[in-house]
């Protein structure tokens, strides 16, 4: 086979290669439901987790009590001692309930999913299931927001109307790079979510990141130039084989 068959064919390959991608991408239409994920890890005050510690410190029995005794004068009996340890216990033994025994400080890795339907029509049962069990909140269109109080690894949404986006932000007490590296999935009852996923770079990554569609673009055309070129060398030199000495 001589280089001017071998360069039209490369032109050929190219041409169909970018005709079947802008055909892919007309039938394909734009996904029903978008998501776009964003992985976050959260950092405290060391303030806070301080004052945690201090508070703690002073709701422990052997505390309480010898303040209770101290200002009763030794005037109440030993059941009402214990009754006002408990009644000062009662409100901060909830708020420090699992899994805030630590406060906020053990939820270091936070996860942020915003679901879009760009679709005309509303899609149902939207299930994202999380790499491991965390604390969800979930804001839908009308900014009402949904708590839930155990940790779980899959968030349900009954329905989304056309044009609705809701927000999700979950709280994991588990290792960034492990919550990272383990999957999530999210699915509708008519498929898949076209997923986006967003991390935070820095330098040159960032950069490249920031402008990586320009840098495609460039590709491109530095590609077709090649090409262009190379098919220009070939042809010019079977025109100098062709010319008569």
């Amino acid at each position: 086979m001589s280089w001017d068959k071998v360069g039209k064919l490369l032109v050929a390959v190219l041409i169909g290669l970018m005709v079947l991608l802008a055909a892919y991408g007309v039938l394909r239409g734009s996904p029903r439901l978008e998501a776009s994920l964003t992985y976050a890890y959260l950092t405290y005050p060391s303030q806070f987790s301080e004052r945690i510690s201090k508070a703690s410190e002073q709701l422990k029995y052997e505390q309480l009590q010898g303040r209770i005794n101290t200002i009763s004068a030794g005037g109440l009996s030993h059941d009402q001692v214990e009754r006002l340890v408990e009644m000062a216990q009662a409100p901060y033994t909830q708020l420090f309930a699992k899994p805030f025994e630590a406060g906020l400080v053990d939820h270091r890795t936070g996860l942020f999913i915003e679901l879009r339907n760009s679709g005309d029509t509303p899609v149902r049962q939207v299930k994202v299931r999380l790499p491991a069990k965390g604390l969800v909140q979930v804001r839908d269109t009308a900014g009402n927001d949904t708590i839930v109080e155990a940790a779980t690894a899959q968030v349900e949404i009954p329905a989304m109307e056309p044009g609705g986006a809701c927000k999700v932000w979950v709280y994991f007490d588990a290792d960034y790079t492990q919550i990272r590296q383990g999957g999530i999935s999210i699915s509708h009852a008519d498929g898949e979510a076209d997923v986006q996923v967003y991390r935070e770079v820095i330098g040159f990554p960032a950069w490249v990141a920031r402008y990586s569609r320009e840098l495609m673009a460039l590709l491109g055309v530095l590609a077709f130039s090649v090409l262009g070129l190379g098919y220009a060398c070939l042809a010019r030199r079977n025109l100098r084989q062709a010319q008569p000495l």
